[in-house]
């Protein structure tokens, strides 16, 4: 069974697996492939090519991990009716109540924070780039 953090206060000490690891490794390297387009058409088409393939399949592969996680989510969602049960003052079970603990907790994810960190810093760092080959060189 996964093993899950139910106390936000110890989401620290509960481990990610290993998959979970990989796919954001496999983002982050198409965050930067996607990114380096730019500066390789300055030095080989071949390399900027390959570089915009390199991130698309691997946005495709993160993101195809990624939806298959929220098809499941929202699979338990609508199969035990939780919304539906808490806008009505209805008592949860013990499966439903661990569940929703584990999602509010992982909106607390220093998987997510790296993850958006990274896209925003290596955007902000392709835009100078860009704007210093094709402005200011």
């Amino acid at each position: 069974m996964k093993k899950q953090c139910l106390e936000c206060d110890r989401l620290r000490d509960c481990q990610d697996s290993a998959s979970a690891w990989f796919f954001l490794f496999i983002g982050l390297i198409a965050t930067i492939s996607v990114r380096l387009v730019n500066v390789f058409l300055d030095f080989s088409p071949f390399w900027a090519k390959l570089s915009w393939y390199v991130g698309i399949v691997g946005f495709f592969i993160y993101f195809f991990y990624k939806y298959r996680q929220l098809k499941a989510m929202n699979h338990f969602l609508t199969k035990s009716d939780i919304a539906r049960k808490i806008s009505s003052g209805h008592s949860l079970s013990t499966e439903e109540s661990r569940f929703l603990s584990s999602l509010l907790c992982s909106l607390r994810s220093r998987k997510d924070s790296i993850n958006f960190f990274f896209i925003f810093f290596t955007s902000g760092l392709a835009l100078l780039l860009g704007i210093y080959q094709d402005f200011l060189r």
